[in-house]
Protein backbone atom coordinates (compact mmCIF):
# COMPACT_ATOMS: atom_id res chain seq x y z
CA UNK A 1 0.00 0.00 0.00
CA UNK A 2 2.83 2.10 0.66
CA UNK A 3 4.25 1.56 -2.40
CA UNK A 4 1.21 2.10 -3.97
CA UNK A 5 0.72 5.68 -2.36
CA UNK A 6 4.88 6.81 -3.21
CA UNK A 7 4.50 5.85 -7.06
CA UNK A 8 1.30 7.46 -7.24
CA UNK A 9 2.98 10.69 -5.56
CA UNK A 10 6.29 10.18 -7.66
CA UNK A 11 3.46 10.22 -10.57
CA UNK A 12 2.11 12.95 -9.60
CA UNK A 13 4.86 15.54 -8.99
CA UNK A 14 6.37 13.95 -12.73
CA UNK A 15 3.10 15.01 -14.07
CA UNK A 16 3.20 18.23 -12.49
CA UNK A 17 6.69 19.38 -13.77
CA UNK A 18 5.85 18.13 -17.17
CA UNK A 19 2.83 20.44 -17.53
CA UNK A 20 4.77 23.42 -15.22
CA UNK A 21 8.51 22.60 -15.62
CA UNK A 22 9.30 26.40 -14.14
CA UNK A 23 8.32 25.15 -10.56
CA UNK A 24 11.55 23.26 -10.52
CA UNK A 25 13.52 27.01 -11.22
CA UNK A 26 13.83 27.43 -6.70
CA UNK A 27 14.37 23.67 -6.51
CA UNK A 28 17.75 23.08 -5.37
CA UNK A 29 18.44 26.82 -5.77
CA UNK A 30 21.53 28.04 -3.01
CA UNK A 31 21.63 31.17 -1.15
CA UNK A 32 24.32 32.43 -3.05
CA UNK A 33 22.82 31.63 -6.36
CA UNK A 34 19.54 33.28 -5.55
CA UNK A 35 21.46 36.49 -4.43
CA UNK A 36 22.85 36.78 -8.11
CA UNK A 37 19.80 36.27 -9.70
CA UNK A 38 18.13 38.44 -7.17
CA UNK A 39 20.33 41.10 -8.23
CA UNK A 40 20.03 40.23 -12.34
CA UNK A 41 16.46 40.57 -11.69
CA UNK A 42 16.67 44.39 -10.18
CA UNK A 43 18.90 44.96 -13.42
CA UNK A 44 15.66 44.07 -15.42
CA UNK A 45 13.20 45.68 -13.52
CA UNK A 46 15.19 48.79 -14.13
CA UNK A 47 14.37 48.31 -17.53
CA UNK A 48 10.82 46.91 -17.32
CA UNK A 49 9.66 49.23 -15.31
CA UNK A 50 10.14 52.37 -17.75
CA UNK A 51 8.97 50.51 -21.25
CA UNK A 52 6.31 49.12 -19.40
CA UNK A 53 4.80 52.51 -18.88
CA UNK A 54 5.77 53.34 -21.76
CA UNK A 55 4.12 51.19 -24.00
CA UNK A 56 1.15 50.95 -21.45
CA UNK A 57 0.42 54.54 -22.80
CA UNK A 58 1.59 53.62 -26.49
CA UNK A 59 -1.44 50.75 -26.02
CA UNK A 60 -3.53 53.71 -25.44
CA UNK A 61 -4.10 52.29 -21.74
CA UNK A 62 -3.54 53.89 -18.67
CA UNK A 63 0.19 53.29 -18.24
CA UNK A 64 0.01 51.14 -15.50
CA UNK A 65 -1.62 48.60 -17.73
CA UNK A 66 2.47 47.74 -19.03
CA UNK A 67 2.96 46.58 -15.18
CA UNK A 68 0.19 44.41 -14.89
CA UNK A 69 1.41 42.90 -18.52
CA UNK A 70 4.91 42.09 -17.31
CA UNK A 71 4.09 40.96 -14.59
CA UNK A 72 1.69 37.91 -16.11
CA UNK A 73 4.01 38.03 -18.86
CA UNK A 74 7.13 37.55 -16.90
CA UNK A 75 6.19 35.13 -14.51
CA UNK A 76 3.69 32.72 -16.22
CA UNK A 77 6.05 32.58 -19.12
CA UNK A 78 8.65 31.74 -16.41
CA UNK A 79 6.41 28.98 -15.16
CA UNK A 80 4.92 27.17 -18.73
CA UNK A 81 7.54 28.77 -21.53
CA UNK A 82 11.00 26.37 -22.80
CA UNK A 83 13.62 29.17 -22.98
CA UNK A 84 15.71 29.89 -20.67
CA UNK A 85 15.95 33.61 -21.36
CA UNK A 86 12.99 35.17 -23.08
CA UNK A 87 11.52 37.93 -21.44
CA UNK A 88 7.51 38.13 -22.24
CA UNK A 89 5.87 41.26 -21.40
CA UNK A 90 5.17 44.08 -22.72
CA UNK A 91 6.24 45.18 -26.26
CA UNK A 92 6.22 48.21 -28.59
CA UNK A 93 5.25 46.97 -32.20
CA UNK A 94 2.67 44.43 -30.57
CA UNK A 95 1.38 47.72 -28.29
CA UNK A 96 0.72 49.53 -31.52
CA UNK A 97 -1.36 46.84 -33.25
CA UNK A 98 -3.29 46.53 -29.88
CA UNK A 99 -4.15 50.32 -30.10
CA UNK A 100 -4.80 50.21 -33.88
CA UNK A 101 -7.22 46.97 -33.45
CA UNK A 102 -9.40 48.27 -30.74
CA UNK A 103 -9.16 52.15 -31.00
CA UNK A 104 -11.80 52.00 -33.69
CA UNK A 105 -13.53 49.86 -31.86
CA UNK A 106 -13.74 51.39 -28.06
CA UNK A 107 -14.89 54.97 -29.59
CA UNK A 108 -12.71 56.85 -27.34
CA UNK A 109 -14.14 55.29 -24.27
CA UNK A 110 -11.63 54.32 -21.29
CA UNK A 111 -13.47 51.46 -19.77
CA UNK A 112 -14.26 50.23 -23.28
CA UNK A 113 -11.00 50.15 -24.37
CA UNK A 114 -9.51 48.44 -21.24
CA UNK A 115 -11.80 45.21 -21.50
CA UNK A 116 -11.21 45.11 -25.35
CA UNK A 117 -7.93 45.63 -25.17
CA UNK A 118 -7.92 42.72 -22.24
CA UNK A 119 -10.25 40.22 -24.45
CA UNK A 120 -8.14 40.64 -27.17
CA UNK A 121 -5.16 39.54 -25.00
CA UNK A 122 -7.24 36.41 -23.74
CA UNK A 123 -8.14 35.67 -27.70
CA UNK A 124 -4.43 35.92 -28.15
CA UNK A 125 -3.88 33.37 -25.81
CA UNK A 126 -6.40 31.25 -26.80
CA UNK A 127 -5.06 30.85 -30.36
CA UNK A 128 -2.09 30.17 -29.52
CA UNK A 129 -3.02 27.16 -27.25
CA UNK A 130 -4.80 26.39 -30.08
CA UNK A 131 -1.85 26.37 -32.32
CA UNK A 132 -0.24 24.41 -29.07
CA UNK A 133 -2.96 21.46 -29.73
CA UNK A 134 -2.82 21.50 -33.64
CA UNK A 135 1.39 21.82 -33.59
CA UNK A 136 0.96 25.10 -36.12
CA UNK A 137 4.47 26.52 -35.68
CA UNK A 138 4.72 26.40 -39.42
CA UNK A 139 2.25 28.93 -39.89
CA UNK A 140 4.92 31.61 -38.56
CA UNK A 141 6.80 30.58 -41.88
CA UNK A 142 4.19 32.54 -43.32
CA UNK A 143 5.97 36.12 -41.79
CA UNK A 144 9.53 35.83 -44.05
CA UNK A 145 12.34 38.06 -42.78
CA UNK A 146 11.68 40.96 -45.29
CA UNK A 147 7.79 41.11 -44.03
CA UNK A 148 8.95 41.09 -40.32
CA UNK A 149 11.83 43.91 -41.10
CA UNK A 150 9.50 46.03 -43.09
CA UNK A 151 6.78 45.48 -40.52
CA UNK A 152 8.81 46.66 -37.44
CA UNK A 153 10.14 49.70 -39.59
CA UNK A 154 6.59 50.37 -40.73
CA UNK A 155 5.55 50.22 -37.17
CA UNK A 156 8.55 52.35 -35.75
CA UNK A 157 7.07 55.23 -38.07
CA UNK A 158 3.41 54.86 -36.42
CA UNK A 159 4.94 54.80 -33.33
CA UNK A 160 6.72 58.17 -33.36
CA UNK A 161 3.84 59.43 -34.81
CA UNK A 162 1.97 58.56 -32.14
CA UNK A 163 4.47 59.81 -29.59
CA UNK A 164 5.88 63.08 -31.49
CA UNK A 165 2.26 65.23 -30.70
CA UNK A 166 3.19 64.04 -26.66
CA UNK A 167 6.34 65.56 -26.85
CA UNK A 168 4.96 68.91 -27.88
CA UNK A 169 2.21 68.40 -25.15
CA UNK A 170 -0.32 68.74 -28.22
CA UNK A 171 -3.24 66.89 -28.87
CA UNK A 172 -4.07 65.34 -31.81
CA UNK A 173 -7.14 64.08 -33.31
CA UNK A 174 -6.93 61.22 -35.88
CA UNK A 175 -5.99 57.68 -35.84
CA UNK A 176 -3.85 57.49 -38.57
CA UNK A 177 -0.05 58.27 -38.13
CA UNK A 178 -0.23 61.69 -40.69
CA UNK A 179 -3.24 63.12 -39.17
CA UNK A 180 -1.21 63.47 -35.79
CA UNK A 181 1.85 64.64 -37.44
CA UNK A 182 -0.29 67.01 -39.63
CA UNK A 183 -2.00 68.52 -36.42
CA UNK A 184 1.10 69.22 -34.76
CA UNK A 185 2.69 70.96 -37.81
CA UNK A 186 -0.56 73.10 -37.65
CA UNK A 187 -0.43 73.72 -33.93
CA UNK A 188 3.37 74.36 -33.64
CA UNK A 189 2.56 77.51 -32.06
CA UNK A 190 0.55 75.73 -29.20
CA UNK A 191 3.56 73.95 -28.36
CA UNK A 192 4.00 72.86 -24.57
CA UNK A 193 7.48 74.06 -24.30
CA UNK A 194 8.15 72.36 -21.15
CA UNK A 195 7.07 69.31 -22.39
CA UNK A 196 9.18 69.91 -25.09
CA UNK A 197 11.95 70.65 -23.28
CA UNK A 198 11.39 67.35 -21.01
CA UNK A 199 10.55 64.88 -23.76
CA UNK A 200 14.53 66.07 -25.65
CA UNK A 201 16.17 65.75 -22.48
CA UNK A 202 14.84 62.62 -21.99
CA UNK A 203 16.07 61.57 -25.41
CA UNK A 204 19.22 63.03 -25.31
CA UNK A 205 20.18 61.67 -21.86
CA UNK A 206 18.80 58.35 -22.53
CA UNK A 207 21.26 58.20 -25.66
CA UNK A 208 24.20 59.55 -23.87
CA UNK A 209 24.20 56.78 -20.95
CA UNK A 210 23.49 53.87 -23.36
CA UNK A 211 26.69 55.21 -25.16
CA UNK A 212 28.74 56.43 -22.56
CA UNK A 213 27.48 54.35 -19.26
CA UNK A 214 26.01 51.21 -20.47
CA UNK A 215 25.09 49.61 -16.86
CA UNK A 216 23.59 52.00 -15.98
CA UNK A 217 19.57 51.89 -16.37
CA UNK A 218 19.48 54.75 -18.56
CA UNK A 219 15.39 54.71 -18.83
CA UNK A 220 15.32 54.71 -15.28
CA UNK A 221 17.39 57.67 -14.45
CA UNK A 222 15.97 60.09 -16.90
CA UNK A 223 12.43 59.24 -16.15
CA UNK A 224 13.19 59.31 -12.38
CA UNK A 225 15.23 62.90 -12.99
CA UNK A 226 12.11 64.03 -15.06
CA UNK A 227 9.77 62.98 -12.39
CA UNK A 228 11.69 65.13 -9.69
CA UNK A 229 11.90 67.99 -11.98
CA UNK A 230 8.03 68.28 -12.57
CA UNK A 231 7.25 67.78 -8.93
CA UNK A 232 10.39 70.05 -7.58
CA UNK A 233 8.98 72.80 -9.83
CA UNK A 234 5.42 71.64 -9.68
CA UNK A 235 5.24 71.95 -13.67
CA UNK A 236 1.79 70.46 -14.13
CA UNK A 237 -0.17 72.65 -12.28
CA UNK A 238 1.99 76.29 -13.32
CA UNK A 239 2.87 74.79 -16.81
CA UNK A 240 -0.08 72.57 -17.41
CA UNK A 241 2.49 69.91 -18.25
CA UNK A 242 0.74 66.13 -18.84
CA UNK A 243 1.52 63.37 -16.31
CA UNK A 244 0.56 60.18 -15.20
CA UNK A 245 -1.21 61.50 -12.14
CA UNK A 246 -2.80 59.28 -9.68
CA UNK A 247 -2.60 55.22 -10.55
CA UNK A 248 -4.60 52.36 -8.48
CA UNK A 249 -2.34 50.71 -5.92
CA UNK A 250 -2.26 46.78 -5.60
CA UNK A 251 -2.84 44.01 -7.95
CA UNK A 252 -5.95 43.54 -9.39
CA UNK A 253 -7.90 40.56 -9.07
CA UNK A 254 -8.12 38.06 -12.34
CA UNK A 255 -11.22 39.00 -13.67
CA UNK A 256 -13.21 38.07 -17.14
CA UNK A 257 -13.30 41.42 -19.24
CA UNK A 258 -17.17 42.17 -19.83
CA UNK A 259 -17.14 42.27 -23.55
CA UNK A 260 -20.03 41.34 -25.80
CA UNK A 261 -20.25 38.55 -28.52
CA UNK A 262 -20.30 40.51 -31.36
CA UNK A 263 -17.22 42.53 -30.14
CA UNK A 264 -15.42 39.24 -29.17
CA UNK A 265 -16.24 38.17 -32.86
CA UNK A 266 -15.07 41.33 -34.15
CA UNK A 267 -11.73 40.99 -32.62
CA UNK A 268 -10.65 37.61 -33.77
CA UNK A 269 -9.02 39.03 -36.81
CA UNK A 270 -6.39 40.80 -34.66
CA UNK A 271 -6.23 38.48 -32.84
CA UNK A 272 -5.16 35.91 -35.29
CA UNK A 273 -2.83 38.56 -36.43
CA UNK A 274 -1.12 39.60 -33.07
CA UNK A 275 -1.09 35.72 -32.19
CA UNK A 276 1.16 34.85 -34.86
CA UNK A 277 3.01 37.66 -34.39
CA UNK A 278 4.07 37.16 -31.27
CA UNK A 279 4.98 33.34 -31.84
CA UNK A 280 6.64 34.44 -34.71
CA UNK A 281 8.55 37.23 -33.13
CA UNK A 282 9.35 35.11 -29.63
CA UNK A 283 10.50 32.21 -31.46
CA UNK A 284 12.85 34.16 -33.45
CA UNK A 285 14.28 35.80 -30.62
CA UNK A 286 14.24 32.80 -28.24
CA UNK A 287 16.07 30.47 -30.91
CA UNK A 288 19.05 32.93 -31.48
CA UNK A 289 19.20 32.93 -27.60
CA UNK A 290 19.18 29.08 -27.63
CA UNK A 291 21.40 28.76 -30.85
CA UNK A 292 24.17 30.14 -28.52
CA UNK A 293 24.01 27.75 -26.07
CA UNK A 294 23.36 24.91 -28.73
CA UNK A 295 19.79 24.86 -27.35
CA UNK A 296 16.75 24.15 -29.46
CA UNK A 297 13.45 25.59 -28.19
CA UNK A 298 10.39 23.51 -27.46
CA UNK A 299 7.66 25.27 -30.34
CA UNK A 300 4.42 23.15 -28.38
CA UNK A 301 5.72 24.29 -25.18
CA UNK A 302 6.73 28.02 -26.23
CA UNK A 303 2.98 28.26 -27.52
CA UNK A 304 1.26 27.01 -24.07
CA UNK A 305 4.02 29.62 -22.46
CA UNK A 306 2.84 32.37 -24.55
CA UNK A 307 -0.58 31.23 -24.47
CA UNK A 308 -0.40 31.67 -21.02
CA UNK A 309 1.28 34.71 -20.51
CA UNK A 310 -1.36 36.28 -22.83
CA UNK A 311 -4.40 34.69 -20.64
CA UNK A 312 -2.55 36.26 -17.68
CA UNK A 313 -2.29 39.76 -19.28
CA UNK A 314 -5.85 39.79 -20.02
CA UNK A 315 -7.67 38.87 -16.87
CA UNK A 316 -5.22 41.43 -15.28
CA UNK A 317 -6.58 43.95 -17.32
CA UNK A 318 -3.23 44.45 -19.56
CA UNK A 319 -2.85 43.77 -23.09
CA UNK A 320 -0.89 41.07 -25.43
CA UNK A 321 2.67 39.83 -23.97
CA UNK A 322 5.13 39.38 -26.65
CA UNK A 323 9.22 38.97 -26.21
CA UNK A 324 11.51 41.76 -25.73
CA UNK A 325 14.46 41.49 -27.44
CA UNK A 326 16.61 43.99 -25.16
CA UNK A 327 15.09 42.44 -21.87
CA UNK A 328 15.76 39.13 -23.18
CA UNK A 329 19.73 39.66 -23.76
CA UNK A 330 19.49 41.35 -20.52
CA UNK A 331 18.92 37.98 -18.83
CA UNK A 332 21.12 36.55 -21.44
CA UNK A 333 24.04 38.74 -20.35
CA UNK A 334 23.53 38.53 -16.75
CA UNK A 335 24.42 36.21 -13.91
CA UNK A 336 21.28 34.39 -13.54
CA UNK A 337 20.64 33.28 -16.71
CA UNK A 338 17.59 31.19 -16.31
CA UNK A 339 14.12 32.22 -15.87
CA UNK A 340 14.47 32.49 -11.99
CA UNK A 341 15.55 36.41 -13.03
CA UNK A 342 12.32 36.48 -14.48
CA UNK A 343 10.11 34.94 -11.96
CA UNK A 344 11.84 37.25 -9.23
CA UNK A 345 11.80 40.28 -11.52
CA UNK A 346 7.96 39.84 -11.56
CA UNK A 347 8.05 39.44 -7.76
CA UNK A 348 9.06 42.97 -7.89
CA UNK A 349 6.98 44.15 -10.17
CA UNK A 350 4.33 43.01 -7.50
CA UNK A 351 6.01 45.06 -5.32
CA UNK A 352 5.75 47.81 -7.39
CA UNK A 353 2.32 47.94 -7.72
CA UNK A 354 1.56 47.67 -3.83
CA UNK A 355 3.88 50.10 -2.62
CA UNK A 356 6.19 52.27 -5.06
CA UNK A 357 2.79 53.59 -7.80
CA UNK A 358 3.07 57.14 -5.84
CA UNK A 359 6.65 57.38 -7.25
CA UNK A 360 4.85 57.83 -10.69
CA UNK A 361 2.28 60.40 -10.07
CA UNK A 362 4.51 63.15 -11.48
CA UNK A 363 6.20 61.22 -14.09
CA UNK A 364 5.74 63.44 -17.30
CA UNK A 365 3.89 61.74 -20.42
CA UNK A 366 6.64 63.78 -22.54
CA UNK A 367 9.45 61.46 -20.74
CA UNK A 368 7.07 57.83 -21.65
CA UNK A 369 7.43 59.55 -24.95
CA UNK A 370 10.96 59.93 -25.20
CA UNK A 371 11.09 56.63 -23.95
CA UNK A 372 9.19 55.36 -26.52
CA UNK A 373 11.00 57.43 -29.34
CA UNK A 374 14.36 56.28 -28.17
CA UNK A 375 13.07 52.57 -28.82
CA UNK A 376 10.85 52.75 -31.89
CA UNK A 377 14.14 54.23 -33.89
CA UNK A 378 15.97 50.86 -33.03
CA UNK A 379 13.14 49.09 -34.79
CA UNK A 380 14.56 50.11 -38.43
CA UNK A 381 17.23 48.25 -39.02
CA UNK A 382 19.16 49.57 -42.04
CA UNK A 383 21.16 47.45 -42.45
CA UNK A 384 18.84 44.88 -42.79
CA UNK A 385 17.29 46.50 -45.68
CA UNK A 386 20.55 46.78 -46.96
CA UNK A 387 21.49 43.70 -46.90
CA UNK A 388 18.18 42.39 -48.75
CA UNK A 389 19.27 44.92 -51.28
CA UNK A 390 22.26 43.19 -51.83
CA UNK A 391 21.38 39.82 -51.56
CA UNK A 392 18.08 39.60 -53.55
CA UNK A 393 16.79 42.69 -54.91
CA UNK A 394 12.78 40.29 -54.97
CA UNK A 395 13.04 40.42 -51.50
CA UNK A 396 13.72 43.91 -50.82
CA UNK A 397 11.68 45.04 -53.27
CA UNK A 398 8.72 43.22 -51.06
CA UNK A 399 10.20 45.06 -47.97
CA UNK A 400 9.35 48.07 -49.21
CA UNK A 401 5.78 47.39 -50.59
CA UNK A 402 5.13 45.75 -46.70
CA UNK A 403 6.53 49.09 -45.24
CA UNK A 404 4.23 50.96 -47.60
CA UNK A 405 1.58 48.70 -46.98
CA UNK A 406 1.41 49.59 -43.38
CA UNK A 407 1.78 53.21 -43.29
CA UNK A 408 -1.18 53.08 -46.28
CA UNK A 409 -3.42 50.92 -44.69
CA UNK A 410 -2.05 50.19 -41.06
CA UNK A 411 -0.13 47.85 -39.08
CA UNK A 412 -2.28 44.48 -39.82
CA UNK A 413 -3.21 45.17 -43.35
CA UNK A 414 0.30 46.05 -44.11
CA UNK A 415 1.43 42.59 -42.75
CA UNK A 416 -1.60 40.47 -44.80
CA UNK A 417 -0.17 42.65 -47.80
CA UNK A 418 3.58 40.99 -47.44
CA UNK A 419 2.01 38.19 -46.89
CA UNK A 420 -0.23 37.88 -49.85
CA UNK A 421 2.64 39.83 -52.31
CA UNK A 422 5.25 37.10 -50.60
CA UNK A 423 2.73 34.24 -51.77
CA UNK A 424 2.31 35.51 -55.05
CA UNK A 425 6.08 35.69 -55.32
CA UNK A 426 6.11 32.22 -54.57
CA UNK A 427 4.30 31.36 -57.08
CA UNK A 428 5.95 33.59 -59.94
CA UNK A 429 8.94 31.63 -58.68
CA UNK A 430 6.89 28.30 -58.94
CA UNK A 431 5.29 29.33 -62.47
CA UNK A 432 8.80 31.51 -64.17
CA UNK A 433 11.56 28.99 -62.36
CA UNK A 434 15.23 29.56 -62.92
CA UNK A 435 16.21 27.31 -65.31
CA UNK A 436 20.06 26.67 -67.04
CA UNK A 437 21.97 25.77 -70.06
CA UNK A 438 24.91 24.04 -68.81
CA UNK A 439 28.25 23.42 -69.75
CA UNK A 440 31.51 21.56 -68.50
CA UNK A 441 33.63 23.48 -66.86
CA UNK A 442 37.60 23.40 -68.09
CA UNK A 443 39.21 21.19 -66.53
CA UNK A 444 36.96 19.99 -64.44
CA UNK A 445 34.22 17.24 -64.55
CA UNK A 446 31.51 19.64 -63.44
CA UNK A 447 28.85 21.37 -65.39
CA UNK A 448 27.64 24.68 -64.92
CA UNK A 449 25.28 27.73 -66.02
CA UNK A 450 26.95 29.10 -69.02
CA UNK A 451 25.61 32.43 -67.94
CA UNK A 452 27.75 32.72 -64.59
CA UNK A 453 30.68 30.71 -65.60
CA UNK A 454 32.54 32.03 -68.66
CA UNK A 455 34.74 28.91 -69.08
CA UNK A 456 31.61 26.44 -69.19
CA UNK A 457 31.92 25.11 -72.57
CA UNK A 458 28.79 23.17 -75.02
CA UNK A 459 29.58 19.48 -76.61
CA UNK A 460 28.32 20.44 -79.91
CA UNK A 461 25.18 18.33 -80.70
CA UNK A 462 24.56 17.96 -76.68
CA UNK A 463 22.39 19.93 -74.74
CA UNK A 464 22.65 19.95 -70.53
CA UNK A 465 19.42 21.39 -68.91
CA UNK A 466 18.59 22.73 -65.58
CA UNK A 467 14.92 22.67 -64.16
CA UNK A 468 15.02 24.23 -60.64
CA UNK A 469 11.51 23.43 -59.64
CA UNK A 470 8.83 20.55 -58.96
CA UNK A 471 7.04 20.18 -62.85
CA UNK A 472 3.96 20.60 -61.92
CA UNK A 473 0.69 21.63 -63.91
CA UNK A 474 1.91 25.91 -63.66
CA UNK A 475 4.86 25.39 -65.48
CA UNK A 476 4.44 22.23 -67.40
CA UNK A 477 4.56 23.93 -70.51
CA UNK A 478 6.99 26.11 -70.03
CA UNK A 479 9.20 23.43 -69.35
CA UNK A 480 8.47 21.65 -72.54
CA UNK A 481 8.64 24.50 -75.15
CA UNK A 482 11.90 25.59 -73.34
CA UNK A 483 13.37 22.86 -74.35
CA UNK A 484 11.98 22.51 -77.63
CA UNK A 485 13.16 26.48 -78.18
CA UNK A 486 16.36 24.82 -77.00
CA UNK A 487 17.11 22.53 -79.48
CA UNK A 488 14.93 24.68 -82.20
CA UNK A 489 17.91 27.24 -82.11
CA UNK A 490 20.85 25.11 -81.38
CA UNK A 491 23.82 26.04 -83.29
CA UNK A 492 24.69 22.38 -84.15
CA UNK A 493 21.97 19.69 -84.34
CA UNK A 494 20.68 18.39 -80.89
CA UNK A 495 21.68 14.99 -81.15
CA UNK A 496 21.24 14.10 -76.78
CA UNK A 497 19.57 15.95 -74.31
CA UNK A 498 20.55 15.16 -70.80
CA UNK A 499 17.57 17.07 -67.91
CA UNK A 500 19.61 17.68 -64.61
CA UNK A 501 16.57 16.83 -62.54
CA UNK A 502 18.10 17.45 -58.70
CA UNK A 503 15.46 20.00 -58.80
CA UNK A 504 12.55 18.73 -60.14
CA UNK A 505 11.58 17.85 -56.76
CA UNK A 506 7.88 16.55 -57.64
CA UNK A 507 5.56 15.96 -60.52
CA UNK A 508 1.83 16.15 -61.13
CA UNK A 509 0.02 14.33 -63.73
CA UNK A 510 0.25 17.25 -66.03
CA UNK A 511 3.76 17.53 -65.70
CA UNK A 512 4.05 14.20 -66.37
CA UNK A 513 1.52 14.47 -69.22
CA UNK A 514 3.52 17.66 -70.75
CA UNK A 515 7.22 15.24 -70.33
CA UNK A 516 5.42 12.54 -72.13
CA UNK A 517 4.84 14.94 -74.92
CA UNK A 518 8.52 16.03 -74.99
CA UNK A 519 9.96 12.66 -75.07
CA UNK A 520 7.48 11.88 -78.52
CA UNK A 521 9.26 15.02 -80.37
CA UNK A 522 12.19 14.28 -79.34
CA UNK A 523 11.79 10.99 -80.45
CA UNK A 524 10.78 12.12 -83.42
CA UNK A 525 13.50 14.49 -83.81
CA UNK A 526 15.59 11.63 -83.07
CA UNK A 527 17.27 13.23 -79.81
CA UNK A 528 17.81 10.89 -77.39
CA UNK A 529 16.54 11.45 -74.13
CA UNK A 530 18.50 11.04 -70.86
CA UNK A 531 18.03 12.43 -66.91
CA UNK A 532 20.71 12.75 -64.20
CA UNK A 533 20.71 13.43 -60.54
CA UNK A 534 17.08 12.33 -60.23
CA UNK A 535 15.48 11.70 -56.73
CA UNK A 536 13.83 8.96 -55.30
CA UNK A 537 10.62 10.19 -55.05
CA UNK A 538 10.58 11.42 -58.30
CA UNK A 539 11.89 8.42 -59.96
CA UNK A 540 8.86 6.40 -57.89
CA UNK A 541 6.48 8.90 -59.67
CA UNK A 542 7.72 8.24 -62.84
CA UNK A 543 7.70 4.39 -62.32
CA UNK A 544 3.93 4.65 -61.60
CA UNK A 545 3.58 6.69 -64.45
CA UNK A 546 4.86 4.47 -67.10
CA UNK A 547 7.13 7.19 -68.01
CA UNK A 548 10.66 5.49 -66.91
CA UNK A 549 9.99 2.23 -69.02
CA UNK A 550 9.90 4.77 -71.68
CA UNK A 551 12.24 6.58 -71.06
CA UNK A 552 14.99 3.86 -70.61
CA UNK A 553 16.05 2.58 -67.70
CA UNK A 554 19.72 2.78 -68.94
CA UNK A 555 19.20 6.47 -69.88
CA UNK A 556 18.96 7.68 -65.63
CA UNK A 557 22.25 8.50 -64.08
CA UNK A 558 24.06 9.68 -61.03
CA UNK A 559 25.77 12.39 -62.40
CA UNK A 560 25.65 14.69 -65.33
CA UNK A 561 29.24 14.21 -66.41
CA UNK A 562 28.17 10.17 -66.68
CA UNK A 563 25.37 11.12 -68.48
CA UNK A 564 27.14 13.04 -71.08
CA UNK A 565 30.37 10.64 -71.20
CA UNK A 566 28.54 8.36 -73.34
CA UNK A 567 27.81 10.82 -75.67
CA UNK A 568 31.26 11.63 -76.16
CA UNK A 569 32.09 8.35 -76.31
CA UNK A 570 29.92 7.38 -79.25
CA UNK A 571 30.17 10.43 -81.42
CA UNK A 572 33.78 10.83 -80.82
CA UNK A 573 32.81 15.21 -79.53
CA UNK A 574 34.50 17.07 -77.13
CA UNK A 575 33.01 19.94 -75.89
CA UNK A 576 34.33 22.97 -77.77
CA UNK A 577 35.83 26.18 -76.23
CA UNK A 578 34.02 28.08 -74.55
CA UNK A 579 33.99 31.15 -77.43
CA UNK A 580 33.19 28.80 -79.52
CA UNK A 581 29.82 27.25 -78.52
CA UNK A 582 28.25 29.13 -75.61
CA UNK A 583 25.10 30.40 -77.36
CA UNK A 584 22.32 29.08 -79.70
CA UNK A 585 21.36 30.05 -82.45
Amino acid sequence: MNWKLAAGAALDRTTIAKAVPGLALFRDCSPPRLRIELLAALTLWAVVVPQALAYGELARLPSIAGLYTALAGMLLYGLFGSSRYLNVGPESSVAIVVAASVGPLAGGDPERTIALTSMLAILTGGLLLLGALLRLGVVTRLLSTPILVAYLAGSAVIIVASQVPKVFGISAAGDDWWEKIWEVLRNLSATNMWSLGIGLATIVLVVALRRLAPRIPAFLVAMALATVVVAVADLADEHAVAVVGNIQRGVPLPSWPAVGLDDTISLLGPAVSVALLVFASSAAVGSGLAARDREDLQPTREFVGLAVANVGAGLLQGFSANASDTRSFIVAGGAGRTQRVNVLCALIVVITLIALTPLFRNLPIAALAGVVLVSAVKLIDVAQFRRLWDVRKTDFALSVITFLGVLIVGVLGGIAVGVVVSLLEVMRRAIFPHTAVLGLVENTPTYRDIERYEDAAIAPGLLVYRFDAPLFFANADLFRSEIRELVRTARHPVRQIVVSAEGITDMDVTGAEALERLLDDLNDAGVRFVMARVRTSLRTTLRRLGLEEKIGHENFYLRVVDATAGFTAQTGRQAGSPMEDRTNG
